[in-house]
């Protein structure tokens, strides 16, 4: 009886199709770049199929969908990015295929930080506050996208991780006297972090939110070089990858060390330093808190 009991279970458990058990698909879900990837690994486990549009080393801005990505979107079961602000070719994608219900935006008005300055595109996984507000909502919605698995655990465990990483660098960047703790940005990717842990961006070489864009103006490198100059500013930050001519040009002009490459915009591939966002948020604030203290 107890066999009979056990083998009826099986079988209305499992799926048949011609005398053969069919697995279940887990639910696909597809992130927009690395840093969100990671979250969703981390939180949802093995419970979830996941894959990710921009791959390591690539960022965001200026991203284009190719016939691959639109195949990848339409079967994804959620779709998990930052902000429509921060990836518009994903909230064009979902409304030209009426898929918008499937996007899960992570900083949206809604759950946006509202004593932050928006001005700029928010880079807002640089911000241990704001990140803890995201995986939270990523938690909630992964939970009832999952077939009844629990994402709590994973959850309350990844935000000692949050909080380890903040009380780690919050204690670095507190060792900077007040006077040194200015530098020059790329572009504008750097003030949600430099405002958690009391840095200053004083200026970006590219003038927009965008991390590509046209050679700055002469008229804007003159600007930037009494800047350094009047403030005293020692750090000049490019971002890993991009176009330096500009900044190591400024850096000779003022006489200054070489330009201070780092990499906030992604994640390395994995067995590297910086391939995930604890390790991105370590290794990148560590080079900067060094640079700064040296100064």
């Amino acid at each position: 009886m107890f066999i009979r009991l056990l083998v009826a279970l099986i079988f209305s458990a499992t799926p048949w199709f011609g005398g053969r058990a069919i697995a279940q698909e887990k639910p696909v879900i597809l992130s927009s770049f690395t840093v969100i990837h990671d979250w969703v690994q981390v939180i949802g486990g093995k419970g979830f199929e996941s894959k990710t549009i921009i791959p390591t080393r690539s960022e965001a801005h200026g991203f284009q969908l190719s016939p691959r990505h639109a195949k990848d979107l339409r079967r994804a079961t959620l779709i998990v990015a930052m902000s429509p602000d921060f990836e518009p070719w994903l909230a064009a994608w979902g409304k030209a295929n009426q898929r918008t219900d499937s996007i899960l935006w992570l900083h949206s008005e809604a759950t946006a930080h509202t004593s932050h300055d928006c001005a700029d595109i928010p880079h807002a996984w640089t911000d241990p506050i704001e990140v803890k507000k995201m995986v939270k909502v990523l938690a909630e919605r992964l939970n009832k996208i999952g077939g009844g698995l629990d994402t709590q655990i994973a959850y309350e465990q990844y935000l000692k991780e949050i909080n380890s990483v903040d009380k780690e660098l919050s204690q670095l960047f507190r060792e900077i006297p007040l006077g040194k703790r200015a530098f020059i940005s790329h572009h504008a990717n750097l003030g949600h972090f430099a405002k958690h842990f009391g840095l200053t961006v004083a200026g970006t070489i590219i003038a927009n939110g965008s991390g590509e864009s046209a050679d700055p103006s002469a008229r804007h490198f003159s600007e930037l070089l009494a800047l350094i100059r009047k403030q005293k500013i020692r750090i000049i930050v490019t971002d890993e990858g991009q176009n330096t001519a500009f900044a190591r040009r400024l850096t000779e002009d003022a006489g200054l060390p070489p330009p201070l490459s780092l990499s906030f915009e992604y994640l390395e591939p994995l067995g590297q330093p910086g391939d995930t966002w604890t390790s991105m948020m370590l290794t990148n604030g560590k080079r900067l808190h060094q640079a700064l203290l040296n100064k």
